[in-house]
């Protein structure tokens, strides 16, 4: 048995808990996503496992757009120690660690269900010297290392979560006292109408986003399991995004040319496709917001 499966499949013969059975369905849509970025490599295309595959944000200091931004503006205001103990929870290739590790110093661990994102990302890793510094698990985040970390994050990956309180209750348990946990993610609004909330549900759904909680949903999960909400930010503002208007042909087609791969079960990037788009109308519109959630657990 696989190292993948063994992450994701660790209950044996006993039936699967909601949360292991969408671990299973979120390996199975980056297992096709990642299968079909080999034309990268075809082409002699070096570095995969550096490229962030969260979006670009306007830089507010005047920078160029680009998805490294995020990862200045998720620390501001956060207190970390000299040389920190970090979890990227949904490392994807790594990309967020290997751009603050070389700056922050520390001890860095990600986590991914997907081994060909592992792979690439620690080919990486070993490229730029950081062996033994930074390290690629593949894992659920639903059973992270015991830690304990200085600093907790998720990057557009715990919103994929079956179990977002059991989720927050996991990590937030690896965290050293005055620790801090940071949600980078899509929060949709607490009341949407109708046609916005079924767009919603078609970008759930294309994303493998089984719940998608509000910004309350998440501040109640940390509450729940010890800890207080310290900084947040609505990053909407410095997305590029656009509206129906010029998204809603674009989509169309996209669903004109979805049919025949999804019949026939090779539909997963038209899908991925499809649910960035209808997400940016969201955005657009003000039924979603990217934020910054960050949250400390205190010394009691």
């Amino acid at each position: 048995m696989g190292c993948a499966r063994r992450a994701i499949c660790h209950l044996g013969g006993m039936s699967l808990s909601a949360s292991d059975r969408q671990a299973r369905r979120v390996a199975r849509y980056y297992r096709w996503l990642d299968g079909l970025s080999w034309f990268h490599e075809r082409r002699g295309e070096a570095g995969h496992g550096a490229i962030p595959v969260h979006r670009a944000l306007a830089d507010p200091e005047g920078g160029e757009p680009s998805p490294l931004v995020i990862h200045r503006l998720m620390l501001e205001g956060l207190e970390l120690p000299a040389a920190p103990r970090v979890l990227d929870a949904g490392c994807g290739y790594g990309a967020t660690m290997l751009d603050l590790a070389p700056r922050l110093g520390g001890d860095w661990t990600g986590l991914t269900l997907s081994p060909v994102q592992a792979a690439r990302g620690m080919a990486e890793v070993a490229a730029r010297g950081l062996a033994g510094r930074v390290r690629i698990e593949v894992r659920s985040y639903d059973a992270p290392p015991a830690g304990p970390h200085d600093l907790v994050y998720g990057i557009e990956s715990l919103i994929h979560s079956a179990d977002p309180a059991r989720t927050v209750a996991a990590l937030s348990a690896t965290l050293a006292p005055g620790g801090h946990l940071v949600v980078v993610d899509d929060m949709p609004e607490e009341r949407l109408p109708l046609e916005a909330a079924d767009r919603l549900a078609r970008f759930r759904r294309f994303w493998r986003c089984p719940v998608a909680p509000t910004r309350e949903g998440w501040i109640a999960a940390a509450r729940a399991a010890g800890l207080d909400l310290v900084a947040e930010r609505d990053l909407n503002p410095l997305l590029q995004v656009r509206g129906m208007a010029e998204l809603g042909p674009v989509i169309a087609d996209l669903e004109r040319r979805a049919r025949l791969p999804r019949l026939l079960g090779l539909g997963v990037r038209r899908e991925a496709e499809i649910g960035g788009r209808i997400l940016e109308t969201l955005q657009m519109d003000g039924h979603v917001h990217y934020r910054v959630l960050a949250f400390c657990r205190h010394e009691r």
